[in-house]
C-alpha cells in the first residue's frame, strides 16, 4: 500500500503510544509531520522511518499560526495530546478541552479529510473528576466544528514503557505492600499499545461525514487487584495486597500530589471510583477489525527486568 502522497499531522508524537504509532504510519509510506516542543529532544523520533520520511516542527500548540504551519499541506491530522496530572503550567482544561477546539477549527480551515482524537474510556456527563469532564469538552469541541472526525477512547494501555505496569513493578521493587484504593475493585479494559495504534491507522481510512466514537478496551476486564495479582506473579514476588478506603486514598493524594511525579492525585481517586470498561453503546476495537491482544502475551516481554534474575530469575 503506497501513501507516499499522503501526509499527517501527529500532536503528542513523543509519548508512549506516538513511538508505536510512529512506526505502524511509516510501514505504510505515510509521510509525517510532528508538532512538538522540544524538537532536539525527540530525535529518537526520525529513525523509526525512512530519511525524510519524518519531520519535526517546534511547536506551540496553543499558537495557531505554528499548528498552522504544521497542517500545511497536510491531508490527515491525529491528536495525541494529553496528561494524566495538572501542573503550574499544564491544566485539563487547556490541555484536553481548548486545544481540541483550536485545533479542530484549523483542520476544518485548512481542508483537512480526517482528524482521529484520543479520548478516554469511561466518560460521561457530569463525571466528578476533572480530568473527565475536561475529555468530554475536547470530544463536544471537536464533534462541534469537524464533522469527519473519528474519537478513539482507550481504557488503559499497556506496553513496553507503560506507566501502569512499570510504575507498581518499582513500587513492588522496595515496597512490602503495593495499595489496592477503593478496595481494588473498580475494573479496566487493558489494551495493547500495538492494537491502540492499529485502531488509529485503521480508523484514519474511515470516510465519515459525521463525527464517529469508538470505545477500545481489551479482551478481558480485570478488577485493580487481579492486575496486581498478574503483575506480581510475572515478577515473581509475593506482596501484601493492602485496601486502602477512598476518603484514606483521597487524604494521602493531596501529599502525594506534590511530588515531581505524582504516584496519585485527589482527581485520580475519583476516576478510580468508577470502572474503565467498554459501555456497549459505541462501536468497538472490533468494529476496526481488530481483535485484541492479551495481557499474557505481552507483559512477560518487558516486565522480567523487574525479577530478581531478569530475564533469567
Amino acid at each position: 500500500m503506497q501513501n507516499n502522497q499522503k501526509i499527517i499531522a501527529i500532536f503528542g508524537a513523543g509519548g508512549f503510544l506516538g513511538k508505536h504509532l510512529m512506526r505502524e504510519l511509516t510501514k505504510l509510506d505515510y509521510r509525517i509531520k510532528v508538532a512538538t516542543r522540544n524538537p532536539y529532544l525527540k530525535g529518537y523520533l526520525k529513525p523509526l522511518g525512512s530519511p525524510g520520511q519524518i519531520e519535526l516542527f517546534k511547536t506551540n500548540i496553543f499558537n495557531s499560526e505554528e499548528v498552522k504551519e504544521v497542517l500545511q499541506n497536510c491531508d490527515l491530522a491525529i491528536n495525541l495530546v494529553g496528561i494524566l496530572y495538572e501542573t503550574r503550567k499544564q491544566k485539563f482544561s487547556h490541555v484536553h478541552s481548548q486545544f481540541p477546539y483550536l485545533l479542530s477549527n484549523l483542520c476544518n480551515e485548512m481542508g483537512i479529510k480526517n482528524l482521529v482524537h484520543i479520548s478516554a474510556l469511561g466518560i460521561k456527563e457530569k463525571h466528578p473528576s476533572q480530568y473527565m469532564q475536561s475529555k468530554l469538552q475536547g470530544e463536544k469541541n471537536i464533534q462541534d466544528n469537524f464533522k469527519p472526525s473519528v474519537i478513539l477512547r482507550p481504557s488503559i494501555v499497556f506496553g513496553p514503557e507503560d506507566k501502569f505496569f512499570n510504575t507498581f513493578a518499582s513500587i513492588a521493587q522496595f515496597s512490602p505492600a503495593l495499595p489496592l484504593v477503593g478496595g481494588g475493585k473498580t475494573k479496566f479494559a487493558p489494551i495493547y499499545v500495538g492494537d491502540v495504534a492499529k485502531a488509529i491507522v485503521k480508523a484514519l481510512e474511515l470516510n465519515n461525514s459525521k463525527p464517529k466514537i469508538y470505545e477500545l478496551g481489551g479482551p478481558n476486564n480485570y478488577s485493580f487487584k487481579e492486575l496486581m495479582g498478574i503483575l506480581l506473579a510475572e515478577i515473581k514476588k509475593k506482596r501484601f495486597l493492602i485496601p486502602i478506603p477512598f476518603g484514606a486514598a483521597k487524604f494521602q493524594s493531596y501529599f502525594l500530589q506534590m511530588m515531581p511525579n505524582p504516584l496519585l492525585t485527589p482527581d485520580q481517586v475519583e476516576l478510580l471510583k468508577h470502572n474503565n470498561i467498554v459501555s456497549g453503546d459505541h462501536p468497538t476495537l472490533k468494529d476496526l477489525g481488530i481483535s485484541g491482544t492479551q495481557i499474557q502475551s505481552i507483559l512477560p516481554k518487558y516486565i522480567y527486568r523487574f525479577r530478581a534474575g531478569g530475564q533469567f530469575g
